[in-house]
């Protein structure tokens, strides 16, 4: 059955090196669009932004079609961008985020862990997800570029070895954290790159950071991922 939990703990990371181009990408689809939110509002312990329930089902397709399901009762608040980065992004609410953030919040978003479809897919096909859905719902490439970055570098991620299960990361100084997002939102808007350039650009840059923890120089040699999904 196609987006079953079975199917969706089984997905390894995207490779595929065309991503959706935008809401004329006939691979590239919401079903049940837009989302419907409860009326009854949810405030969680360290968030600025009110959740609200979803009150139906929303699905997007991406561009390996696959399925993304946010079932009903999925808490979301519209954004998806951890708030070290907001005075960089901005505020994330708007009417052509919506969508591709209730798709992530059901993946991994605070609130829905107990939640049928959370982390049932990789941290790195998520985000990846993420950027094919705002591309979908309207966001132009570059914003939804810089927003990807946003929740590649400060995002959740699970099932890997270090990052935030590596103590290391909360003694990155949150200064530290807004310049390297500042540096990508930077060379996105000048260079336009791939998403997979991306990755490997916030790689480096987290590789830089854990050096300097570690007392070391910075290591840029190596072009590799740091983290490898367990």
């Amino acid at each position: 059955m196609p987006g079953s939990r079975a199917e969706l703990a089984g997905a390894n990371v995207s490779t595929a090196r065309n991503f959706c181009a935008g809401s004329t990408s006939p691979e590239c689809r919401f079903i049940d669009a837009p989302v419907q939110l409860g009326s009854t509002p949810t405030h969680l312990d360290g968030r600025a932004l009110t959740f609200y329930p979803m009150s139906r089902k929303l699905t997007f397709v991406d561009g390996l079609n696959q399925a993304w399901i946010a079932p009903a009762g999925t808490l979301t608040d519209g954004a998806s961008i951890p708030k070290v980065f907001i005075n960089i992004v901005g505020s994330p609410t708007s009417p052509s985020f919506v969508n591709a953030a209730a798709i992530h919040d059901a993946i991994c978003g605070i609130g829905n862990e107990q939640g049928e479809y959370y982390h049932t897919r990789t941290w790195q096909s998520t985000h990846r997800m993420f950027y094919d859905a705002l591309r979908v719902g309207g966001t132009e490439e570059i914003t939804a570029k810089v927003m990807f970055a946003a929740v590649y570098l400060g995002g959740p991620r699970w099932g890997v070895k270090g990052y935030r299960s590596d103590p290391r990361i909360a003694n990155i100084p949150d200064i530290e954290m807004e310049a390297a997002m500042r540096q990508a939102k930077a060379y996105i808007e000048k260079d336009n790159p791939s998403i997979p350039k991306i990755e490997r650009y916030l790689d480096r840059k987290l590789r830089m950071m854990f050096t300097r923890l570690d007392g070391g120089r910075d290591a840029m040699d190596n072009e590799g991922p740091i983290y490898v999904a367990e």
